[in-house]
């Protein structure tokens, strides 16, 4: 199954102006059972007017400031997947 990635913002902080001053996001990856996201906030957003912003303007934004391409982010939590997928270590317990 192919991994899926979605955005999400689920807040935005505004000044009096109604300009954005920070975006609060997610980034989401599913494959089948298994999940992995990062998320964060961009206060460096331009001043963008609250009431015409889209989710593609909050996504480019947030990529320009994030110091990563979409690919590395995506790449990080496919690797994320792959690992709930194959983990490395186990953990157990002992009845005693």
């Amino acid at each position: 199954m192919a991994i899926t990635y979605e955005w999400s913002f689920p807040n935005f902080e505004t000044d009096a102006d109604n300009k954005v001053k920070v975006i609060h996001w997610r980034l989401t990856a599913v494959d089948g059972d298994y999940s992995a996201s990062m998320y964060g906030s961009d206060s460096e957003t331009n001043d963008q007017d609250f009431a015409t912003i889209t989710k593609e303007d909050a996504k480019t934004c947030v990529i320009a400031h994030s110091g990563s391409t979409e690919a590395e982010m995506e790449t990080q939590l496919a690797s994320e997947i792959a690992s709930q997928k194959a983990p490395t270590l186990v953990s157990k317990t002992k009845e005693w």
